[in-house]
C-alpha cells in the first residue's frame, strides 16, 4: 500500500524593503538539517493549510500572520533522501505580534535576505525561493 507524502507548509515572511526571512534548520532535523528554509512544518490531521500556516509561524517565530497567499505547491526534491512530501509555500506579507524571532529548537538563526544573498546561499533547501520572492517584490 502507497504511503501517503507528507504534507506541510511554509510562509516565506516579506517585510517592506522586499527582504524574506528564512531559517536555518537545525543540525539534527531528519529532512535538510543546516539548509534556509522557510519557517513552517507539517500539517496536522484535519487541519487545513491557513491553519497550519499560522501554527507554525507562531511556535517558531512567535508572530500571527493576517495577510498571506499560496503561490507555490511542490513536490519535495529529494524524497529518497528525505520521503515524499507536498510542500506549500505561502507568501506572508503582514503579521501580528511584532518582530517574528527564533522562539523554537527548529532554527538556528534567523535572516533576511534580500533576492541577490538569496541566490548566492549554497545551501537553500528550494532553489526556486528566490524566483518567488522576486514574482512578489516585483
Amino acid at each position: 500500500m502507497p504511503v501517503a507524502p507528507v504534507v506541510t507548509v511554509g510562509a516565506l515572511f516579506i517585510n517592506d524593503e522586499g527582504k524574506v526571512l528564512l531559517g536555518l534548520r537545525a543540525a539534527w532535523k531528519r529532512a535538510w538539517p543546516a539548509h534556509w528554509d522557510t519557517v513552517g512544518g507539517h500539517v496536522e490531521p484535519g487541519e487545513t493549510l491557513e491553519a497550519a500556516l499560522v501554527r507554525e509561524a507562531r511556535e517558531e517565530v512567535g508572530v500571527t500572520p493576517t495577510a498571506f497567499t499560496l503561490m507555490a505547491s511542490v513536490e519535495e526534491r529529494h524524497p529518497e533522501l528525505y520521503g515524499k512530501a507536498i510542500h506549500h509555500v505561502f507568501r506572508v506579507s503582514a503579521w501580528e505580534g511584532g518582530t517574528p524571532a527564533n522562539i523554537c529548537d527548529e532554527h538556528t538563526e534567523l535572516r533576511w535576505f534580500d533576492i541577490a544573498e538569496l541566490q548566492a546561499l549554497p545551501n537553500l533547501v528550494d532553489c526556486d525561493y528566490p524566483r518567488l520572492v522576486q514574482l512578489v517584490t516585483r
